[in-house]
């Protein structure tokens, strides 16, 4: 993997992390709790890294394959 320089801030990695450990749970009534897509999304419309980047929770960098 090849990094791209582009990283978010802490608080937003911490963000996206929280989201990625609640995503498989449940609300009663049966909505979910995390959703890690969308607030990662949300990170792509900010940063536009590359097409084809992915997120490294480790670190916040977008990452190219």
């Amino acid at each position: 993997m090849q990094g791209t320089g582009i990283f978010i801030t802490e608080e937003e990695r911490k963000g996206v992390e929280i989201e990625y450990q609640c995503s498989g749970m449940f609300l009663s009534g049966g909505m979910r709790m995390g959703n890690p897509e969308e607030a990662v999304a949300k990170l792509v419309d900010k940063y536009k890294p590359p097409q084809g980047s992915g997120l490294n929770l480790k670190t916040g960098e977008f990452m190219l394959p």
